[in-house]
């Protein structure tokens, strides 16, 4: 975003000192407040640039993980995960924000020069991919480079390639899946006893013995292995452990079929300890239920562990101690049961009526409370161990019909109140056009990422559209400061015209962008004189367009607007105090995605005034003005610039007329320079690390802008 460039700096440094006294002489110096130094007879430029960026070669490596597509990852400066030890997962930590975020290649690798914060020393790499897991590396930034490498998942003896069939026998006997709640005494029953009419199941892991044979079945009803490449590449970019899943897709009615058809059921995976238990169950919207009462529950899978769980550590695998009861791609077919309210399997078909809707129900730790291969264990204290209690919960698709009976609410993060659905259902498009529907669960209520169990269903088209996957974004922030007295002395509260600044991109599935936009709000602090705003955009590649839009004080509404445009120059405004708080867009489609992270866009935002054919503009330091600069400037009063060696808005001292300030935070300033009260006063007296960063030319203090006083 800043736009200094390493030629010039190397002039900068490399001209000898005869040229710059020669350029640059003046009766007078100021040094800024605090000086202590005699007058010299000439002007020096502080060779010093001000610059609050580094450029990183970063590389990650996540290829000894199958990931079927790219990785999404973010770089941060301290830990961004809450380790919970006595819980199956770990969290992300909401007040620790990314300096950087991007996709790997489709192999897992990345490998770019990209631009981070000055002061980023020690790098935190964090993903939460489905296929990886939370998994968090670190790297030192070392002659402007840092690597990471993540090593393959640890195979333990729990997590069998197979089953684990064991000793046992066929059977249909659930007996501890019946929701009783007892109030006053009396016990009153929540669900109806399941229905086990799809078959039976192995005694001991829990494996169906009605499994689809996938080499006979119809393929239309089949998910082949290209498809799965293709779903799995979905999952791993829709879902992010930990985190918090879309609200839309979880509050989304249930799945409907738009005409008659048989349907079946693949296991895409899962992310979690727990041993849970599966159903369905089917209603029309005439008879929407309302009650957990109201649903008649048909087994689907006794026991939905797949061990594979990417978090997975020996402690925590202890949970389901190798007792698997599926593997990823087992297909089930559903049964559609006419007389199913009377408790009559008669007329059983596997052609589900058209308007039918289908919905989930996961009992939590359904299989473990079986006794098969589980005990409960308790503390001291009589209180369930966090990671090995039976979870008294039932997550249901259907609004208002999950029920959570926690024994120990301190233990709960995301407590279910009224009901709401705790399965996810969206959609993922394939570049054919087919649409493939996709739900999802969430098993207890540490964490709402709605990875705990994930399938698909077939065949393709015939269920009502879902929402779509969105689209992944990540943005990057700064802070632009300017004085507006150049290239006279200043009061050096560097605060005149303050302007946030947002870089968002929008990625495709595929991980590479598609849309740039950058978002400029005005700040300022009681001045007299009158700045407009503009900007430069500079773009390596041509987007398809390029819509004007700003959002007025107090709204949050984005609306279509017509800046003055001078080739690459925007002119967003010709008077910042007339619209203070104003936010200025300029959003970017690609046509095309962009094959690399460097190849996105980046602009250099600029005060200026009018003045007749020309204009008066302050920049940050080296950075070259526009055409329409009056360079006649340069050189006055106390400006140092020389244009011959690509030395631009510099000054002798310790105090820029303008700076950047990656990835600061607008509020730090909302509260100090930006104060009525504090015009005039001096930048270091509110930030302390100031002049110890500008002295060292960036050395020391490199963080000083998030160290308010």
């Amino acid at each position: 975003m800043v736009s200094f460039s390493s030629i010039f700096r190397k002039a900068c440094l490399g001209f000898s000192l005869a040229v710059l006294l020669a350029a640059c002489v003046d009766k007078s110096k100021y040094e800024g407040p605090g000086s202590t130094e005699e007058e010299p007879a000439v002007k020096v430029p502080n060779s010093f640039d001000f610059s609050t960026v580094q450029k990183v070669n970063l590389s990650v490596d996540y290829s000894a993980i199958k990931t079927y597509g790219p990785v999404f990852f973010g770089i941060y400066t301290e830990n961004p995960f809450i380790i919970q030890e006595d819980a199956p997962d770990d969290l992300w930590n909401e007040n620790v924000s990314p300096i950087y975020e991007d996709y790997t290649e489709n192999n897992g690798k990345f490998n770019a020069v990209v631009e981070l914060p000055a002061y980023a020393k020690h790098l935190y790499i964090a993903t939460g991919n489905f296929f990886t897991g939370m998994m968090l590396l670190e790297a030192d930034v070392k002659d402007g480079a840092a690597s990471v490498v993540a090593e393959g998942h640890k195979v333990y003896a729990a997590r069998a390639a197979t089953r684990a069939e064991g000793p046992g026998e066929s059977t249909n006997n659930m007996s501890k899946l019946n929701l009783t709640n007892t109030i006053g005494g009396v016990k009153e029953r929540v669900y109806n006893d399941w229905k086990n009419w799809l078959g039976t199941w192995n005694s001991a892991s829990g494996c169906p013995d009605y499994l689809l044979d996938k080499a006979t079945a119809d393929s239309k009803l089949v998910i082949s292995e290209e498809e799965m490449e293709g779903l799995y590449a979905a999952v791993g970019s829709a879902f992010v452990s930990g985190s918090t899943m879309n609200d839309e897709y979880s509050s989304y009615p249930d799945l409907l079929l738009t005409q008659d058809s048989e349907v079946t059921f693949t296991l895409l995976g899962g992310s979690t300890c727990w041993n849970s238990t599966l159903g369905y169950y089917y209603y029309t919207d005439d008879k929407k239920p309302t009650n957990p009462m109201d649903i008649n529950i048909i087994m689907l899978f006794p026991n939905t562990q797949d061990g594979q769980w990417a978090r997975a550590t020996e402690k925590k695998l202890k949970s389901y101690n190798g007792n698997i009861g599926v593997n990823r791609g087992d297909v089930v077919q559903l049964m559609y049961y006419p007389n199913i309210a009377n408790n009559d399997k008669t007329g059983a078909t596997k052609v589900f009526p058209k308007g039918t809707r289908i919905g989930f129900i996961l009992k939590t730790q359904g299989w473990a409370a079986q006794g098969n291969p589980y005990s409960i264990l308790c503390d001291n204290n009589g209180k369930d161990k966090y990671w090995n209690t039976t979870y008294n919960i039932w997550s249901s698709t259907t609004e208002g019909l999950s029920v959570g009976r926690p024994r120990n609410s301190e233990s709960y993060k995301c407590p279910i109140q009224n009901g709401e659905s705790r399965g996810a259902k969206f959609s993922y498009k394939t570049k054919n056009g087919d649409n493939y529907t996709i739900i999802s669960f969430e098993d207890a209520m540490d964490d709402t990422d709605f990875d705990d169990l994930i399938f698909a269903l077939k065949p393709v088209g015939v269920f009502a559209p879902l929402p779509e996957i969105a689209n992944k974004k990540s943005s990057t922030t700064g802070v632009y400061a300017f004085e507006d007295k150049w290239p006279s002395k200043g009061d050096y509260d560097l605060n005149d015209a303050v302007v946030n600044a947002k870089h968002e991109r929008e990625f495709d599935s595929n991980g590479k962008i598609i849309k740039e936009t950058f978002y400029l709000t005005t700040y300022q602090n009681y001045v007299e004189l009158t700045s407009g705003l503009g900007l430069t955009l500079n773009t390596q590649v041509n987007p398809k367009s390029i819509a004007m839009k700003k959002i007025a004080p107090g709204s949050t509404v984005a609306e279509e607007a017509s800046f003055v445009k001078d080739r690459a120059v925007y002119y967003l405004t010709d008077d910042i105090k007339a619209e203070i708080g104003t936010t200025y867009i300029l959003e970017l489609t690609y046509n095309t995605a962009l094959d690399s992270s460097s190849k996105m866009a980046s602009i250099q935002p600029f005060i200026y005034r009018s003045e007749g054919t020309q204009n008066w503009e302050v920049h940050i330091p080296m950075e070259a003005p526009t055409t329409q600069m009056n360079t006649s400037y340069f050189g006055k009063d106390d400006d140092c610039s020389d244009q011959i060696h690509g030395l631009f808005f510099v000054r002798q001292g310790n105090y820029p007329f303008a700076f950047y300030l990656k990835n600061a935070d607008i509020n730090a300033f909302k509260e100090t320079i930006l104060k009525r009260e504090n015009e005039s006063i001096p930048i270091d007296q509110f930030f302390p690390g100031f002049l110890d960063w500008s002295i060292s030319g960036g050395t020391y203090s490199a963080d000083w802008y998030l160290k308010p006083e």
